[in-house]
């Protein structure tokens, strides 16, 4: 079953109608006793695919495993829904890899709503899509607020439907986007413009610092009662699935996730005997590692502080007692499944066989309470539900998810390399920030690669908000930069936006703490960094609101110091150059030094 190359903006050539095989058979899962025997779960034409099997990740909810269709939709349509994500599904479009099972559930929910609304038009095929249909309801997803990648994940089925136009039954007859790509009818305009907010596509929000301070006290309250609370538990005097012990457990999803910047699918999937040191050169090197599924790399590592693991020894003394519980399960299920003979019965024992396997070496598990009280690896549901509880019980209204401590870790490690004040606050900190990628890629090849993406990522995005702040016509600059800046800024720009982003791809941007430099291959050396009045008139120095407050503070310090009677002619020379530096940069912000007190006694409060 090729998939036709016809160009994807050419109309469907007339061809003789091709007899199509009849998929209802076909097998889409399947699970395998400890004898070989083999029990269907799912073939093609059922009501329900169970995709189970497929998935690699045992700490996924069933629900999310599985595919219920709608059995109100048109045959036709459904039929040919149903076709064009097993093809996506066995062959992937062409060009690319197959899609994995858990995209293939998610597309199959996001398009339950454009299906039932087509239905309700009176559509009974992809035949029948006019593009009328599709602009009216791309403007209902507009009002229902959806940005334009919620947009295209609601229209993906038709572009898979004309993808794979060959397999089906009643195909498209046209191109649906008109003259554009799928991604621009939907509004998305390409990667360097992904978080722009003129799109309006979403950013996971980084953890502000305040938060960050209030998760950081709470969990380590929680650390210093873990000794405690494994004594209790070991006496019998504390299940191991009570609150206290959820708690702990919270507390390290949290602290594995900020100090590491795994995803929350790899932080739940760590395993017994993830952690490990290395000495090398003198250099202690700390790692964790954990199956990563997003790009299919398989097993990486990722570079951790050493309290990180302290978090794995405590969640393998925490998990030690349910570990213990679910072997005693796997041994009886063995049992069981050997003892069943009707293989209807058999089929769901070797199933949950199979998941306890898959969960019994895992750190974060938790307990199931219903009709079998099931032991089972943490779900990324129940992942989000623990850092949401987490949040609320440090006296915090954040909503906090697992994603953002991945973002808040990458925005971290990019802040810190600029110069600027890092976001954590506990005395764990990265003992790695000052390490050079190049370093971290010597030190072990499987540290996760995409982890770097994301930083440069972050890197972009902090430097595109700056020069974004920068072009804005109320915002004051100093600095020989910031006054070029400035005169660049009164011309009219064709495209500002464009402008930014190319340049953000382009240039360096490092703080100084009293200012921003954006020397590319020469300088002053650092010297700056030290001497501060050196940037005032410097061509790479840009000095915004954010290092205002800074500036006051060197003017009065200036101004004190030449109250003093004790100086040379030297110094006291010295002295009113940089002040008379200082107080060139208080103008350029439009103060009138006359009316400030002569003391600021705390840079709190600095605007950005």
């Amino acid at each position: 079953m090729g998939v036709s190359m016809l160009a994807d903006v050419a109309p469907l050539a007339a061809a003789q109608p091709i007899r199509l095989p009849d998929l209802t058979p076909v097998v889409l899962s399947e699970v395998t006793d400890d004898h070989g025997h083999k029990h269907v779960l799912s073939r093609f034409g059922d009501a329900r695919w169970d995709l189970t099997p497929h998935f690699e990740q045992s700490n996924v909810p069933e629900s999310m495993k599985t595919i219920v269709w709608p059995q109100d939709l048109p045959s036709s349509l459904l039929l040919d829904t149903k076709t064009a994500l097993y093809v996506w599904f066995k062959e992937g479009r062409p060009g690319y890899q197959a899609a994995i099972a858990r995209t293939i559930c998610i597309a199959a929910v996001n398009a339950g709503p454009l299906l039932r609304w087509l239905a309700r038009q009176g559509v009974g095929s992809f035949a029948d899509i006019k593009p009328l249909h599709l602009s009216v309801y791309r403007q209902l997803c507009r009002e229902e607020n959806l940005r334009p990648r919620g947009i295209k994940s609601r229209l993906e089925i038709v572009d898979l439907a004309w993808v794979f136009r060959d397999h089906l039954h009643s195909p498209p007859g046209q191109y649906p986007w008109g003259e554009k790509p799928f991604a621009a009818y939907c509004g998305l305009m390409g990667h360097e413009l992904r978080s722009s907010p003129a799109l309006g596509v979403g950013k996971t929000p980084v953890i502000p610092r305040e938060v960050q301070s209030a998760l950081f006290l709470h969990c380590e309250r929680i650390f210093d009662q873990a000794e405690n609370l494994f004594r209790l538990r070991d006496a019998g005097s504390l299940g191991p699935s009570t609150e206290p012990m959820r708690d702990l457990r919270d507390a390290c999803l949290y602290l594995l996730s900020i100090t590491s910047g795994m995803r929350n699918e790899e932080v739940i999937g760590v395993e017994v005997g993830a952690g490990r040191r290395e000495l090398r050169d003198g250099v202690e090197y700390c790692w964790v590692s954990s199956i990563e599924h997003k790009t299919g790399k398989g097993r990486v590592d990722y570079m951790v502080p050493p309290m990180t693991l302290k978090v794995i020894e405590v969640l393998e003394r925490y998990c030690a007692p349910l570990r213990a519980a679910l072997h005693g399960e796997i041994q009886a299920l063995e049992v069981s499944v050997a003892d069943i003979e009707n293989p209807a019965d058999r089929k769901g024992l070797v199933k949950r066989l199979n998941q306890a396997r898959g969960d019994c070496q895992r750190l974060f598990l938790g307990v199931i309470y219903g009709k079998y009280n099931q032991i089972t690896a943490l779900s990324s549901v129940a992942a989000r539900v623990a850092m949401l509880r987490l949040s609320r019980k440090a006296g915090q209204g954040w909503k906090l998810s697992p994603h953002q401590c991945r973002r808040t870790y990458a925005r971290t490690f990019v802040e810190s390399r600029m110069g600027r004040q890092a976001l954590v606050f506990l005395k764990w900190q990265f003992k790695h920030s000052s390490i050079s990628m190049s370093q971290l890629y010597a030190a072990n090849p499987a540290q996760d690669p995409a982890l770097y993406e994301d930083m440069l990522a972050e890197y972009f995005d902090i430097k595109r908000d700056l020069l974004e702040s920068w072009s804005r016509p109320d915002q004051y600059l100093s600095g020989g930069a910031g006054r070029k800046i400035l005169e660049m800024r009164a011309s009219a720009v064709p495209d500002r936006e464009r402008l930014v982003v190319s340049t953000a791809m382009q240039i360096n941007i490092r703080a100084t703490g009293h200012g921003w430099c954006i020397a590319q291959d020469t300088g002053c050396g650092g010297a700056g960094l030290y001497e501060n009045t050196r940037c005032v008139d410097c061509k790479n120095s840009v000095i915004d609101a954010e290092h205002f407050v800074v500036w006051q503070g060197i003017h009065d310090q200036h101004r004190e110091m030449l109250a003093l009677d004790d100086l040379g002619p030297v110094a006291n020379a010295r002295i009113r150059r940089d002040l008379a530096l200082s107080a060139k940069v208080i103008a350029d912000f439009g103060v009138q030094l006359d009316s400030r007190p002569a003391f600021i006694p705390s840079t709190e409060g600095n605007p950005r």
